[in-house]
């Protein structure tokens, strides 16, 4: 344990940056800048290495000036289109103790690599630290849309979780490397990957003070989130038994409404638990439970389509 505690209290990080939604648009290329620049004005020790991570299909196509905004920044092309496959062939060329892996779309707190560390250092025993997310909160639609789509994984303070953050955590690089995130069951399939860390006894932190602010597109952006997940839900309990309520997915297509039904519930106490942490007030709380019925309705469509073994369609998640 004493020897744990070292080697955190050094662990060398390395960032790794990329795009997962909307990739090649002018607009990806200006979330990149924010987030760089972000990563540039951090505060204390800056991370040993950043890693921007695109398919070879954009090779040539980065704007001049991104290059440049982080001092000990790498670009790496690699043959791979989906966001799981460029973050697990980062990881691979990685030389960090710990990877940090952000979405390009997240705007780091200025403390946020402070914190990581702190929280590396603190728990020795944590195989992954996940962040807390935040939509920038513009209007009351997006406070209460973050609420619905963040907190089932913040426990409401810092501590163990049973989630990884899919768009904002650092992991140890060898567990990670032995439980490579999965590829080919779209953009949301993540719970394999953090379920794999459980069995094998790996603690995941979460950490309240580690925050990113997720940029939020509108009402479109929501609804191909959630017909993502729910396709997911589905497609990743057909491949893995070993899931929670995988016995459940097996039953198939009937348990549809059961699915979104359980899946509400769920949304309904995190909200109770969680809206101050969101900026959702009080009063705020009797729409958040309508808009949980409604965003879990919108899982369905995925859900139907993972059962049928059909592609996820019309997303701008890679």
């Amino acid at each position: 344990m004493v020897g744990q505690t070292a080697a955190a209290a050094t662990a060398k990080i390395s960032v790794i940056v990329t795009s997962d939604y909307a990739a090649g648009e002018e607009k990806s290329w200006e979330d990149l800048r924010r987030a760089l620049r972000a990563w540039a004005e951090q505060e204390g020790a800056p991370a040993e290495e950043f890693i921007l991570v695109e398919s070879s299909r954009f090779g040539g196509r980065i704007p001049g000036d991104v290059v440049g905004m982080v001092a000990n920044l790498k670009v790496l092309h690699v043959d791979a289109e989906s966001s799981y496959e460029l973050k697990n062939r980062a990881v691979e060329a990685a030389a960090g103790d710990w990877v940090a892996i952000v979405d390009a779309d997240c705007i780091p707190h200025r403390s946020w690599l402070r914190v990581l560390r702190a929280a590396i250092a603190g728990h020795p025993e944590a195989a992954a630290v996940s962040a807390r997310t935040l939509y920038p909160g513009r209007s009351r639609l997006e406070r209460i849309l973050g609420l619905l789509s963040r907190s089932y994984l913040d426990p409401g303070r810092s501590g163990p979780s049973r989630f990884i953050s899919g768009n904002a955590a650092a992991f140890r690089r060898d567990v990670y490397r032995r439980h490579p995130l999965p590829v080919g069951m779209g953009a949301f399939a993540s719970r394999i990957q953090s379920e794999a860390f459980l069995r094998e006894g790996a603690t995941l932190w979460f950490d309240q003070a580690l925050v990113v602010v997720h940029d939020f597109e509108g009402w479109a952006m929501e609804q191909d989130i959630r017909r993502n997940h729910g396709y997911s839900t589905v497609i990743t309990r057909l491949h893995d038994d070993r899931l929670p309520y995988a016995g459940l997915i097996r039953m198939g297509v009937i348990v549809i409404p059961l699915i979104a039904a359980g899946k509400t519930l769920d949304s309904v106490r995190d909200c109770f638990r969680c809206f101050r942490h969101y900026n959702v007030r009080i009063y705020e709380l009797p729409l958040a439970l309508a808009m949980a019925v409604v965003t879990h309705v919108l899982e369905m469509p995925g859900m139907w389509r993972a059962f049928r073994r059909k592609p996820i369609q019309a997303t701008q998640y890679r």
